[in-house]
């Protein structure tokens, strides 16, 4: 287990090394938009392509994966609106909880840590998962924050659409799918100009996350209370119920090993995105980053020892 956090534990130097930048004032909110908008747009596009264009897919081989996964986020959908139910949640934290609870970072951090501790050769499967995640909390996610909002369904489901064209990673992870089951491949300056795109992504998403840490605002100790919650479940409670559904099954987790890691990953950043524009609970979203990225330093370990 030791072994483990000193295997991620570079991943996490620079997280908080990058907080610190912040506190010490060196940098600012700038470089935090402009290293997301490169991650976003150009570093993670390149690496999401890289892997699937030079992987075999086949969806035969990969569909307990697909499944697996796109189960598990169905089930963290339909759990937050049980749970918002039945606590009575007002409006803002009930489309909080839902958009949030199966929103992990399986991207920003996940990739990271998967690869870190179990080489480049998980890259492929980790971005297939990662594009499971994306399609679902585009169209359903963000569907239903749209339907709550007392949206137009028809401009709902264009909105999804335009979304879905837009969204940089979830092209990628299209053309890398079509070169990979077409068999193409690029000229080799140009896909040698992708993978040093690609190369370039992990140190700075990393860095993002920190600068996101050092500019959110702790406040008082009690407003932390529903973020640890929040934190206990999505850390703990979700992978574990998908590791023993996977053990239930008589499955070898061995092969889920990637899907129950990134089931485990803290909220992801881009939540605190859509606060805006669907009326989400800032401070939650806020506090509910900064306590599960700091407490998975010891959890993805554990999830990955397990596993």
């Amino acid at each position: 287990m030791f072994e483990l956090i000193l295997v991620i534990a570079p991943l996490f130097i620079i997280i908080f090394g990058s907080a610190f930048l912040v506190k010490f004032g060196i940098a600012d909110v700038k470089w935090q938009e402009e290293l997301n908008a490169y991650a976003l747009k150009i570093g993670f596009p390149a690496l999401l392509f890289s892997a699937l264009a030079g992987m075999e897919f086949s969806i035969m081989e990969e569909w307990d994966l697909l499944l697996a996964n796109s189960i598990f986020l169905l089930m963290s959908f339909v759990l937050a609106y049980v749970i918002g139910k039945l606590l009575k949640l007002k409006k803002k934290m009930f489309m909080t909880l839902f958009i949030c609870l199966g929103f992990g970072n399986a991207a920003y951090l996940g990739i990271p840590a998967l690869v870190q501790s179990y080489g480049d050769s998980v890259l492929g499967e980790a971005s297939l998962v990662v594009a499971v995640y994306l399609l679902f909390i585009f169209t359903i996610g963000i569907g239903c924050l749209e339907i709550w909002n007392k949206k137009n369904k028809d401009a709902v489901l264009h909105k999804i659409l335009f979304r879905l064209v837009k969204n940089p990673l979830l092209l990628a992870v299209v053309f890398g799918l079509v070169f990979s089951y077409l068999n193409l491949e690029l000229p080799s300056a140009l896909q040698q100009a992708i993978d040093m795109l690609a190369a370039s992504v992990t140190p700075i998403v990393l860095v993002v996350i920190g600068l996101f840490l050092g500019h959110t605002k702790f406040g008082k100790l009690k407003d932390w209370l529903p973020s640890g919650i929040f934190t206990l479940m999505t850390l703990m409670v979700l992978p574990a119920i998908f590791y023993f559904v996977v053990k239930a099954m008589q499955l070898d987790t061995g092969d889920f090993s990637v899907s129950i890691v990134d089931a485990a990953m803290p909220l992801a950043i881009t939540p605190f995105a859509l606060v805006e524009e669907y009326n989400l609970d800032k401070s939650f979203i806020a506090r509910s980053i900064v306590l599960s990225t700091i407490l998975s330093v010891l959890t993805i370990p554990f999830w990955i020892f397990v596993v």
